[in-house]
Parts: C-alpha cells; sequence; structure tokens
C-alpha cells in the first residue's frame, strides 16, 4: 500500500495540478506510440518523472509487485498464441509478433504505473482540496477524489494501530500459514466495522460543515500557479497531440 510521501522535490512544490498533467500525458503517450522501443521509452520517461519527485525507489516494488502477473500472463498468451513466425527458445516456440505485442502491453503497464503512483505519492492531498477548490470545482466531487486518494493511508495506519493492539492481548501474528490464517478474522473484522464507523462520521461532519451547500466556496491558502506549472502542462499537451497526429498521419499512409 502506498500513499502521499512528505519531500521537497520539484513535484511536491509545484501546482498539484502539473504532476497529474505530467501521469495523464505519459498514460495518453503509451496508448499513442506502438512499437516495443516507443513504448518503453514512455517506460523511461515515467522512471524519470518518479525520480524527479525523489520517489522512484518507493514506487518501482508496488508498480513490478502489480505489472509481473500481467507481464507473465501477456507473455505467455501472446508469445504462444500470436502466430508465426515462431522462435525457438528450448523446448518452447514463441511467437515473434506475440512477443512483441506483449513488450508493448507491458510497456503501456509499466508506464500508467510508474506515472499514477508518483502522483499519488508527491501530490498532497490537502494542496489539491485548496486547488480545486480555488478553480470552483464542486465540493462533492472534491471529496470523492480526496477520500479515494486518502484511503489506503488511513487503513494502512488504522490496520497497524489494531495490530499492535491485539498484539497486546496476546494473538500471534507470524507462524505457519494456518496459524496466519486464523489470524486474519481478529484483524480484519476490527478494520472492517472502524471503516464503517469512519464513513459515519464523516457524513455527519460533511453535513454540518455544508458540504451539500450550493455555491462556490473561498480556497484559505491556495497553491501558486506559477508560468512554469502552466507551461509544463501547455507542453505535456503539445507533447500528447503531436505523437496523436504522428500516429493518425502513419496510419493514413
Amino acid at each position: 500500500m502506498i500513499g502521499f510521501r512528505p519531500g521537497r522535490s520539484v513535484l511536491h512544490r509545484a501546482h498539484p495540478y502539473t504532476p497529474l498533467a505530467v501521469a495523464a500525458g505519459l498514460l495518453l503517450l503509451a496508448f499513442a506510440v506502438r512499437s516495443p522501443a516507443a513504448v518503453w521509452v514512455v517506460v523511461l520517461g515515467a522512471a524519470a518523472f518518479a525520480a524527479a519527485g525523489g520517489v522512484l525507489g518507493a514506487v518501482l516494488r508496488p508498480a513490478a509487485l502489480l505489472a509481473l502477473p500481467t507481464w507473465a500472463l501477456l507473455t505467455v498468451l501472446h508469445g504462444l498464441l500470436g502466430g508465426a513466425p515462431h522462435v525457438a527458445l528450448g523446448p518452447v516456440a514463441f511467437s515473434a509478433p506475440g512477443v512483441e505485442r506483449a513488450l508493448v502491453f507491458g510497456g503501456r503497464l509499466a508506464a500508467i504505473l510508474l506515472a499514477f503512483l508518483t502522483a499519488l505519492t508527491t501530490v498532497a492531498p490537502p494542496r489539491l482540496v485548496e486547488a480545486m477548490t480555488a478553480r470552483g470545482v464542486p465540493f462533492g466531487r472534491i471529496y470523492l477524489l480526496v477520500s479515494t486518494l486518502t484511503v489506503v493511508p488511513r487503513l494502512r495506519s488504522r490496520l497497524r494501530q489494531i495490530v499492535d493492539a491485539q498484539q497486546c492481548r496476546g494473538l500471534r501474528i507470524g507462524g505457519s500459514p494456518l496459524a496466519r490464517a486464523r489470524a486474519l478474522g481478529p484483524l480484519v473484522v476490527p478494520l472492517v466495522l472502524s471503516a464503517l464507523a469512519e464513513v459515519d462520521e464523516q457524513a455527519l461532519a460533511l453535513d454540518v460543515r455544508g458540504g451539500t451547500a450550493t455555491g462556490r466556496r473561498t480556497a484559505l491558502d491556495p497553491p501558486p500557479d506559477g508560468a512554469l506549472d502552466r507551461a509544463v502542462r501547455w507542453a505535456v499537451l503539445a507533447v500528447v497531440l503531436a505523437a496523436y497526429a504522428w500516429q493518425f498521419a502513419g496510419a493514413g499512409r
């Protein structure tokens, strides 16, 4: 589980819309290019994006854990069922076009995971709330987005508290797989019940604070949106449009 990580990198200091725009641009670029080499250039761009935020080491592991099963499945399906010509690797013959397609799909997945995990770890939810409020985004949409971004850190913190409390009461977490399975009940039940109680508390708090009120809200401390941030977002849009125009021009020949 991964969430926002405080820092002083260029992405942490940027306007919240800028890392989100770069992540969205990398996603669109991953689908704009079709050759394995070009897709993996986008993957390197996503890795550079994470390095600029100082979170490359933090996002590589969860991205790999999420992507590896899909990579393996894509390699098997496309490599064995992708059609001729085939390349023999020991007793198994892999389809060359199928392996190429697997590399493209796997690269797209890697780029998307790296890009959005980087945005998740570098965009502070409070700053995003202020930025969206300053732009006049309805409060309901702000709450839905930010609650989704913060659910993982909240669950992680609550689970750590439950584990510590249950261990103080004598619960054994380690041991054999069967012992670990027995320990899931005392951990999962309090986690689910506390999450349901938090939902009820948040609903009451939002009602008291006028969450359903109409009208534009005032941002108390909106993050500065400088010329560099705007230039980066326009540059991302220009690169994405150029990539799709190049692809459409090539397809029309």
